[in-house]
């Protein structure tokens, strides 16, 4: 039987290609996923071992809870430098290196420092560190700068240049005196990174007698462990010492953690390639052993156990995974340095890395190719042992019709799914569920979603017969009907051929959808609850981050504008929890400067001292009335505030971001809680683009700012939303690839399965053309077929998720 197997795949060598290539698709997107992460990680590795060699301890700030990764450099914890003496004066340290950091902003004009881009650090230089000198000199007084390698390329800044540097205030003036790279390095995400003598960086960053570590060597022969625990029985509480091996392994940990999610990401998109390759497979393999009922039929005449067939088939597909796997595994090398290229043309500049086959991954490739057509193949297997020797008498297979049960489970599934998604939907509207926290509704949806695909699935072969005749409806000519009455012939290999190009191509409509009706939802909610013209808001990414002291002083005086309003931001723990736990910091009676709303309850002259407001979506889910304690937790500290205010956000507009306290209170709690945010209200008559352009010209001298009009931020919108379709459109065209190739695969068994068919409509005169013609025709409404279903469920999925988010 074995040999029958090697036979036949012989035999049919393109159906043998076929199919592999489906299944090299899939395992080719899972390899991909694993070389591109771990070779990124392991350029990083490379960096990490280097910083081994540098320092033996360090010092750092202790915090027991985790750093927010979204927290610019220049709110990370730091210590005083008084340390300093005390650890100098310990036995075995040989060395200290103190070092500081803060983020900053190189000045290239007006486009220099989006909202959203890559950050810029700035740090003391030390000679020794995991830093490495390129070209130049280190700098040695406050007019000079070191620049990073990857920075000067991308920005052609050149040694002897002036380049226009800000931290938290004005810009100065720096002269480039040489270039830097973190060990190997040239490439970090495009971030960019500026190196200042340590006596000048203190005070550029205003960190006098503020650390951010400290780097320590130890003497020859010292046990750096039992040093580490002398030191942390020194320092104070707020800091503590590890071992340089230790502090590598965090941050390789934290990286590599970090890189997971971008792993998980790649890998959900080749989990649905893969499902898409599993209907090419089975719907191959179970069209191939009905072509092959007369052979088998004859097999078991001769003895044939009905455990051998089963074993036969299989063998086949093992075979057909195996050399499917092995391709896949480089043409998945191949895809991962693909979806660097990809990423760099997005601007994500990435460190340089060779590419990494772990052995786990070549495990990993192998099994899902092999395990994936293993099972594609199981039922059409167990089928041959239910092929009866009488089956050898018969010129064709027999066709066996759908079965009343299977109609009903497969009506019945269908039927659930809709009522899950309206279900879902319906529950959703008016509560805003997404931005109250309350995901049920987004649940139902999404249990409906997967319960809709199903459905699809196990009633297409029902649907075939009327929608293909419908979609055929107009052919009149011979090879036409032909074409429609053979995709009708056999409805259940249709609907399996096209149950594989409805989720892909249902899915891209489907993000597309949600996308076009997100963004067309933003896009109308900032114009119904934005009064603001302008904004001014930190830039780069230091997202959540404080604008520099006497900003809203100075455009308040720009002419043309009729108020400049601040806004603060600061991180407290909210009632509920959730993701973006800020309170904002407002005067009210200025509110109306860069919001649209209606007070529902309450009024905002009674937003005085613990007096807060809060908008109704949020008021509704935490179960508030007004005059009710509402409990907010302040850097460790419990204040139960009054609710004063509810309002509401014009155009039905969510925001999660819901707590509003007077900023004097703020203040009074953190007084260095900065403004985050000035809205600008423009004077009538004068144009946004106008009102920027004052305002760019008043504020030249701080490009660590964004500014942007309400089109710019409709623009950025648009961008993000643009480009997050792209790419995941992209990933979902791998497997709408598949599903062609299931197309091809099965139109070509068909010619074979119509052989004699198609003989006596060439012998009646139907010339080679029009044999062309009816199979091309047959392939379009299969297609078609799969459109439509694709659609539906695309957009009947889409809508229910719009409606739940």
């Amino acid at each position: 039987m074995f040999k029958i197997a090697f036979r036949n795949l012989w035999d049919h060598k393109l159906r043998s290609a076929l199919l592999a290539a489906a299944i090299v698709a899939g395992v080719s997107f899972v390899v991909a996923s694993f070389v591109f992460t771990d070779s990124l990680g392991s350029s990083f590795d490379g960096v990490f071992e280097q910083a081994l060699d540098a320092y033996d301890i360090s010092i750092d700030p202790a915090t027991d809870e985790e750093v927010d990764p979204f927290a610019p450099v220049s709110d990370l914890p730091t210590f005083g430098g008084s340390i300093l003496g005390l650890v100098s004066e310990v036995d075995g340290v040989e060395s200290v290196t103190p070092s500081i950091q803060t983020t900053a902003a190189i000045d290239f004009g007006e486009a220099s420092n989006p909202f959203g881009g890559p950050p810029t650090t700035a740090f003391s230089w030390a000679e020794g560190g995991i830093w490495e000198l390129v070209d130049g000199q280190a700098p040695t007084n406050p007019s000079e700068v070191l620049v990073f390698v990857g920075t000067a390329e991308e920005n052609d800044i050149s040694i002897g240049d002036t380049i226009r540097v800000a931290f938290d205030g004005p810009v100065s003036e720096f002269q480039v005196v040489g270039t830097m790279s973190f060990g190997e390095t040239t490439d970090l995400f495009g971030a960019s990174f500026l190196a200042y003598e340590f006596d000048a960086a203190e005070e550029l960053f205003d960190m006098r007698g503020q650390l951010s570590t400290v780097a320590i060597n130890v003497t020859e022969g010292t046990d750096v462990d039992i040093l580490v625990d002398t030191l942390n029985a020194l320092l104070p509480p707020e800091v503590e010492a590890q071992s340089s091996q230790s502090a590598v392994e965090e941050e390789a940990s934290d990286l590599k953690q970090g890189l997971s999610f971008f792993n998980t990401f790649l890998l959900a998109f080749s989990g649905i390639a893969l499902v898409v390759g599993l209907f090419v497979v089975y719907n191959a393999f179970r069209v191939v052993v009905a072509q092959r009922t007369r052979e088998l039929a004859l097999l078991r005449i001769i003895g044939t156990k009905r455990l051998q067939m089963i074993s036969s088939v299989l063998f086949e597909a093992a075979i057909i995974g195996v050399i499917a796997s092995a391709i896949g595994i480089l043409v998945g090398a191949g895809l991962a340095s693909g979806i660097r290229r990809l990423l760099e043309l997005f601007g994500s500049a990435l460190p340089s890395a060779g590419l990494v086959v772990a052995p786990r991954t070549i495990v990993v490739g192998f099994v899902v190719g092999i395990v994936a057509t293993l099972i594609s193949a199981t039922l059409p297997a167990l089928r041959t042992a239910r092929i009866s020797p009488m089956e050898a008498l018969r010129d064709i297979p027999s066709a066996t019709s759908a079965s009343l049960t299977s109609k009903i489970i497969g009506g019945l599934v269908l039927a659930g799914s809709f009522v899950l998604i309206i279900f879902g939907s319906v529950a959703a509207d008016g509560s805003q569920s997404a931005f109250t926290g309350e995901t049920g509704p987004l649940k139902l949806v999404g249990l409906g979603g997967f319960l809709l695909f199903i459905g699809l699935y196990l009633t297409a072969r029902f649907m075939a017969k009327p929608i293909i005749g419908f979609l055929g409806i107009r052919a009149k000519k011979m090879t036409t009907r032909l074409a429609r009455e053979n995709a009708i012939r056999t409805p259940r290999r249709t609907a399996t051929t096209a149950a594989a190009l409805m989720i892909g191509l249902g899915l891209v409509v489907m993000v597309s959808i949600l996308s076009a009706s997100v963004q067309d939802q933003i896009l109308a909610a900032t114009e119904d609850s934005v009064s603001a013209d302008i904004f001014i808001q930190p830039g780069g990414a230091n997202f959540f981050g404080s604008l520099p002291d006497g900003i809203e002083e100075i455009v308040s005086d720009v002419d043309g504008i009729d108020t400049a309003t601040g806004l603060s931001l600061k991180p407290v723990e909210l009632p509920g929890g959730g993701a973006n736990n800020f309170l904002l910091g407002v005067r009210p009676e200025g509110m109306d400067s860069f919001l649209k709303f209606a007070v529902l309850a309450g009024s905002l002259d009674d937003m005085t001292g613990d007096g807060i407001a809060v908008q109704k979506i949020e008021a509704d889910a935490q179960g508030f009335d007004l005059g009710d304690e509402v409990p907010i937790t302040i850097d460790g500290t419990l204040y139960n505030f009054k609710l004063a205010v509810v309002f509401e956000l014009l155009g039905d507009t969510p925001d999660d971001q819901s707590y509003y306290l007077n900023v004097e209170r703020l203040m009074e709690i953190d007084p260095d809680v900065g403004t985050n945010t000035v809205a600008i209200v423009l004077k009538p008559g004068i144009l946004p683009a106008d009102g920027k352009e004052a305002v760019l010209d008043a504020l030249v001298d701080y490009p660590t700012v964004s500014i942007l009009t309400l089109d710019d931020l409709v623009g950025q919108i648009k961008a993000l939303l643009g480009g997050i379709v792209a790419m995941i459109g992209g990933l979902l065209l791998m497997s709408v690839f598949i599903a062609l190739i299931g197309i091809v695969l099965t139109l070509y068994l068909a010619v074979i399965e119509r052989t004699r068919e198609i003989g006596l409509l060439r012998a009646i005169g139907m010339s080679k053309a029009q044999v062309r013609k009816t199979i091309r025709f047959e392939a379009v409404l299969i297609a078609l077929f799969g459109a439509v279903l694709g659609i539906f469920l695309g957009v009947f999925l889409g809508w229910g998720l719009v409606r739940a988010i």
